[in-house]
């Protein structure tokens, strides 16, 4: 054989080898969320270190827990859609992405737990894919959510809130030594949906100005719920830096900022409080950019005003309890929506971080 041609086959060797590697390396997760089915995809460098890179994300809306502030329970129709939605992504991650399935994850946020017939949704996914869906309970999803969404270095003096669709949780964590990270949630059953149709169960109409003026008779209880979540967990109020993630707060970073979304886009108070009144007085403004915006429209399709109108008093609830909030710095996750679907997919990888 002659030596080109060795050279030659010890190049298509390696390359197939690492391709190989590669592909070993990709784990794909599902999310079904309140509001939405979240997919995620990651190329795991280095489980113990958290290293990673997101080869792609994609989310779909399906609104499947708008029946619990009604009944308590999802709407069997909704089931079924949120089923076909998971269906075809897992096989699109299979098929498309070569994610292999035992390296694929599906998951229920919290906020779907909270339903009285969660347990319809688990059997629904056992009988279209034979999957044992996990319904992640508020503690642990808050426990990922900040273990995939602050930086490791800020661990310390950091709390990471996410408003879902469902509910609000988060958390603070205490680092012992190297290897060991305690964790401390706090979290109430208020979420930009359920907190919408809470409002709702009050009005007359489907008038904004009806809506409104609920919401404002609302905002009182609204504010004992935070002001309770708060108190469980004194030291919450004190960090210094506070992480937010969930739609409410990327509605509000897509609507009111027109500069690009970092990864970590920081904001102010006064920047939510502006918002506000834009939302309530100028709403027919975001209307017009969303014909030419393709991001404002995203958000728009996502949300009504009634909505946002309940996000945003959920963001500023959630920034009236904090302690000294002048000296404090705000952040947003531009990739809040994977960030505890990586910490998930990283703690059930080999030799991955945990945190207790």
């Amino acid at each position: 054989m002659k030596l080109i041609e060795k050279i030659t086959i010890r190049i298509i060797a390696s390359l197939i080898f690492t391709i190989g590697a590669q592909a070993q390396n990709l784990y794909g997760g599902i999310e079904i969320g309140s509001k939405g089915v979240k997919m995620s995809i990651l190329d795991i460098k280095n489980a113990k270190k958290g290293l990673f890179e997101s080869k792609a994300s994609w989310t779909e809306n399906t609104t499947i827990a708008k029946g619990i502030s009604k009944n308590g329970k999802l709407d069997p129709a909704d089931i079924d859609i949120t089923c076909q939605v998971v269906v075809k992504n897992y096989k699109k991650m299979i098929e498309e992405y070569k994610v292999d399935k035992k390296q694929l994850y599906i998951i229920a946020s919290s906020g779907v737990g909270m339903a009285e017939n969660s347990n319809e949704l688990v059997q629904k996914i056992k009988d279209v894919l034979d999957y044992d869906l996990e319904i992640i309970s508020v503690e642990r999803e808050a426990r990922l959510l900040i273990a995939g969404g602050v930086p490791a270095n800020r661990y310390t003096n950091s709390l990471m809130i996410d408003i879902g669709g469902g509910n609000t949780k988060g958390g603070y964590i205490d680092v012992k030594n190297e290897d060991s990270f305690v964790f401390f949630p706090i979290s109430m059953r208020l979420g930009t949906v359920t907190l919408t149709e809470k409002v709702k169960l009050y009005t007359k109409s489907e008038d904004f100005a009806d809506f409104l003026e609920w919401s404002t008779v609302y905002k009182e209880m609204l504010q004992e719920e935070v002001g309770r979540m708060y108190r469980k967990r004194a030291s919450a109020q004190t960090k210094k830096n506070i992480y937010f993630s969930g739609g409410a707060v990327w509605a509000f970073k897509t609507l009111f900022d027109t500069n690009p979304i970092e990864n970590y886009s920081e904001f102010t108070k006064k920047d939510v409080t502006d918002y506000h009144i834009k939302l309530i007085f100028e709403f027919s403004n975001y209307v017009e950019l969303a014909k030419t915006n393709v991001d404002i429209a995203k958000v728009l399709k996502t949300y009504d005003q009634q909505s946002l109108l309940s996000a945003n008093n959920l963001l500023i609830s959630l920034l009236d309890h904090l302690e000294n909030q002048d000296s404090k710095k705000y952040y947003f996750i531009k990739n809040g929506q994977m960030a505890w679907l990586v910490a998930y997919v990283l703690e059930n990888a080999k030799n991955g971080r945990v945190i207790y």
